[in-house]
């Protein structure tokens, strides 16, 4: 979440890929499993030995990096992103990685927002197996990105929307993860409305900024604005992995700080999108095999590369120095050995094609 291209409808259009992985978590093979599980036991049988397993496409692509963990099991990768930057990045790196592995899908690319990605498959390219939209889905219009997994998929395709959120760091202090947070808001958040506070009368970009938010604090999870419609869609399941204290309620890890965002009189977030017939599921890493590979280990030097994959360039005041040298000498008190476990809550809609 920065500031918010009106074309592109993102922020990462013209994103150094190589340099955000070095700050963001990898998508663990527990979350590719629970896809993948999900897509088996939704099959129809045709009698066509690899009927499901032909096409992917993978929703707001950025490098593609998501769709490597699903390269080995799917004929041809569509990789859709409205950047025509990302798009060139994508075709490198996923060339790279294939011929790295011994893989060789076909891979095939379309420039297009989230909510017409549908449109621009290529002709005659059928329906696709499996959709995936992997955390781009808050710069998506909710309704617009489900009708448009819908209309791409063929009957029994199964759309997987996933994200994650906001580390926490379960063997430091209260105050670590307090200086943390204060850290976050100064440096990244308070960065975020001063750059669209200086746009003057382009208002579209904080308008848009304003609907990424409310996306993400809608509900208990940060799908929750996602709609999974019934006339379209069978088995609905909602996956919130670390989603809160085990046993616990369910939330928005640092919600309160994201209030700066809404205008006076009105919420953060928007009205959550889980129904009635939507089955909600919960794992915890370390209990649940399902939510292994969502806590590791990192240094300083990683966690300051996961606030600069966020924050807008060139925007730093002197209170957001004094937050951060804050948040490095708790460090450096708490974590002597220069590391520090941090663990990540995650969240997955998978649905099934009707």
């Amino acid at each position: 979440m920065a500031s918010v291209d009106p074309k592109t409808k993102t922020t990462y259009a013209t994103t150094d890929w190589n340099h955000y992985q070095q700050g963001r978590p990898p998508y663990p093979p527990s979350l590719t499993e629970l896809i993948l599980s999900y897509h088996r036991r939704h099959q129809q049988g045709n009698g066509i030995p690899d009927s499901g397993w032909n096409r992917m496409v993978d929703i707001g692509a950025g490098s593609g990096v998501a769709s490597t963990n699903f390269m080995p099991f799917f004929k041809t990768i569509h990789i859709s992103d409205p950047s025509p930057s990302n798009l060139d990045q994508a075709r490198s790196f996923l060339n790279d990685y294939a011929g790295r592995h011994n893989l060789d899908p076909v891979l095939e690319y379309s420039q297009s927002t989230g909510e017409e990605a549908h449109a621009h498959l290529i002709p005659n390219s059928q329906y696709a197996d499996l959709a995936i939209c992997a955390t781009a889905a808050h710069f998506i219009d909710p309704d617009g990105l489900a009708s448009s997994i819908a209309k791409l998929l063929r009957p029994g395709g199964t759309l997987a929307v996933f994200s994650y959120w906001m580390p926490s760091f379960p063997e430091q202090s209260r105050r670590f993860s307090d200086a943390f947070a204060n850290a976050f808001d100064k440096v990244v958040l308070h960065a975020l409305v001063a750059k669209e506070a200086g746009k003057g009368a382009d208002a579209s970009r904080a308008t848009q900024l304003a609907k990424v938010v409310r996306r993400r604090m809608t509900g208990k999870g940060v799908l929750d604005s996602l709609p999974v419609p019934k006339e379209w869609f069978d088995d609905p399941v909602r996956v919130y992995i670390n989603a809160g204290p085990p046993g616990g309620e369910m939330e928005i890890a640092l919600s309160d700080l994201y209030r700066k965002f809404a205008r006076p009189g009105e919420q953060v977030g928007g009205i959550s999108r889980v129904g009635e017939r939507d089955r909600v599921v919960r794992y915890e890493t370390g209990t649940h095999p399902e939510a292994d590979g969502w806590e590791f280990e990192v240094d300083k030097k990683w966690l300051s590369n996961f606030f600069d994959t966020i924050r807008p360039p060139g925007v730093e005041s002197e209170e957001a120095r004094e937050a951060y040298a804050n948040w490095e000498r708790v460090f450096k008190e708490e974590c002597p050995g220069g590391k520090v476990r941090i663990n990540w809550p995650a969240y997955l809609v998978l649905a099934s094609r009707k």
